[in-house]
């Protein structure tokens, strides 16, 4: 009887099932497409139940659709999309409220007030002082606290704030209420209620967990009067999850739990310190593996767990640019340049240059690590009458590219890491341009990862390994994909001279809303 891994990856735009073999193949995919509930402008939520019907429907169809029972599963593994959470009664399995998903903003205020808090402001300023004096990572991170709408913290606490009912609900003893992303919630749901837990990946991107202690941050708790009582019981990336019965004629075992991004950096074996991915979607996520040690940077990016396995835990330091797919999805839309995004490759390659425009790619969230100037706006520098479509395009392209770099010497510059390849992944990396102008920029290699799915890949390899389908990480890394490299092509001094233009663009582009 031939047996397999069962995959199921929740994402923001898709939620997906799939079927992937021996050799890390995929032998089976099916999808649907959730919808998103918009009130008013900075709202952003999802139904509970909508998620967990399609994601029991996308597993019931492709274990149909490849005609498998549950003996034909040595494993189930999932992965999500981070940070968006939700609550529910335990006893009743009802919704206390809807998703509140990671681009929900309407937090924004209230994020600002409790970052502003005085005692914060003394501990930030102590923290400061002490760093001098003891070179420490966590009163690195102390240092450079602040609230955003991104974390879950953020947001579990004006959803609280706004709903005094539902705080009542969940601070009384015995409380029925659960918290959870929503890995747990679908955990909660396949094994009947059964199982309320995450993973060490999805409870760091929450900005509740400490990083260091690895438990759940009393002092984030309390500055949002987040119950611990309520939280799930976090495990390691790589274990026992409990089983589901969803399918009949058995159980099976799910064995791995695991965050998108980390998802991927796992999928694409970047299992050492130093090892570096970049998925390029609708934005772009810059993933850093540092090894057992917690890099914080002393400019906003605080240290993540990249997963736990056997008491052992792997961090990374992650940096996004949010506007990298979007861009070019709305120079189609918008300007009408181009009729396909493949086309956009062919036009870049057209031309020598950019004849010097330069766009800077700054649309929806100003502009994130290293500047963090959210009033920044996006911008198109060096038009003339000789500037055609094919620039304008190309220099888009180069601006994703060259928003990648601040983020990647930013990292290199705190952690002192070096690095000495990049590999791509996501829709965006299929475009060679893009490729090439990124080594080219970077001074280093870019290998673009062909696998189709290195997300859900990465959450395969953890359930496979967790159930013995793979004895070890040698074996997986010798059976993955290897895809084309791009070796840099630029000389130093015009690297920097380019890039020293870019920097030019950017310091004109800060704190566009006050000028």
């Amino acid at each position: 009887m031939k047996k397999y891994i069962l995959i199921l990856d929740v994402g923001t735009t898709n939620i997906k099932a799939f079927i992937f073999d021996k050799k890390g193949v995929i032998i089976g995919e099916t999808k649907e497409q959730p919808h998103y509930i918009i009130e008013q402008e900075g709202y952003m939520e999802q139904d509970p139940d909508e998620l967990w019907t399609m994601s029991r429907n996308v597993l019931l169809k492709i274990m149909k659709l490849k005609r498998l029972k549950s003996e034909n599963i040595v494993s189930l593994g999932i992965t999500t999309q981070r940070s968006s959470f939700l609550m529910w009664d335990k006893k009743t399995g009802k919704k206390l409220t809807n998703i509140i998903t990671w681009q929900d903003k309407r937090c924004a205020h209230y994020a600002e007030k409790k970052t502003n808090l005085l005692w914060l402001k003394l501990v930030r300023t102590f923290a400061r002082i002490f760093r001098g004096v003891i070179p420490s990572p966590k009163l690195l991170v102390l240092s450079i606290l602040k609230f955003d709408t991104v974390q879950s913290s953020s947001r579990t606490g004006y959803l609280f704030h706004s709903n005094p009912e539902l705080k009542r609900l969940a601070h009384t003893p015995d409380t029925s209420v659960c918290w959870g992303t929503i890995d747990s919630w679908i955990l909660w749901n396949l094994t009947g209620g059964k199982v309320h837990a995450t993973d060490y990946s999805n409870a760091s991107s929450s900005g509740i967990l400490d990083p260091f202690t690895l438990k759940w941050n009393s002092i984030v708790q309390g500055i949002f009067s987040i119950p611990g009582q309520i939280l799930p019981e976090i495990r390691e990336t790589r274990g026992d999850f409990g089983s589901t019965s969803l399918f009949g004629g058995g159980e099976i075992p799910i064995r791995a739990v695991i965050a998108d991004q980390q998802s991927s950096l796992y999928g694409q074996c970047c299992f050492e310190n130093g090892e570096m991915k970049c998925t390029n979607g609708t934005g772009s996520f810059i993933d850093l593996n540092t090894g057992v040690r917690p890099f914080a940077s002393r400019r906003r990016l605080y240290p993540l767990v990249a997963w736990r396995v056997d008491n052992q835990t792997t961090y990374l330091l992650e940096g996004q640019s949010q506007n990298t797919g979007s861009v070019i999805d709305w120079i189609q839309k918008e300007l009408s340049l181009f009729k396909n995004a493949r086309d956009t490759e062919t036009l870049a390659f057209s031309i020598d240059s950019t004849n010097g425009v330069f766009f800077l790619p700054a649309f929806t969230t100003g502009l994130t690590f290293p500047y963090w100037d959210a009033s920044a706006k996006g911008n198109i520098f060096g038009i003339n009458l000789n500037t055609t479509k094919a620039h304008i395009i190309r220099a888009a392209l180069e601006g994703i590219c060259y928003r990648i770099k601040d983020i990647v010497d930013g990292i290199v510059r705190d952690t002192k890491i070096k690095i000495k390849k990049m590999k791509l992944d996501g829709g965006v990396s299929k475009n060679r341009f893009i490729c090439q102008f990124l080594s080219d920029i970077l001074g280093i290699d870019v290998e673009y990862y062909p696998h189709p799915e290195p997300t859900a890949l990465g959450a395969a390899f953890m359930a496979g390994l967790a159930s013995g389908y793979w004895e070890s990480e040698d074996e997986i890394k010798a059976m993955i994909m290897h895809g084309e490299i791009f070796k840099p092509r630029l000389d130093e001094e015009t690297r920097q001279k380019n890039y020293t233009l870019w920097k030019d663009v950017i310091y004109r582009s800060l704190r566009w809303c006050n000028k």
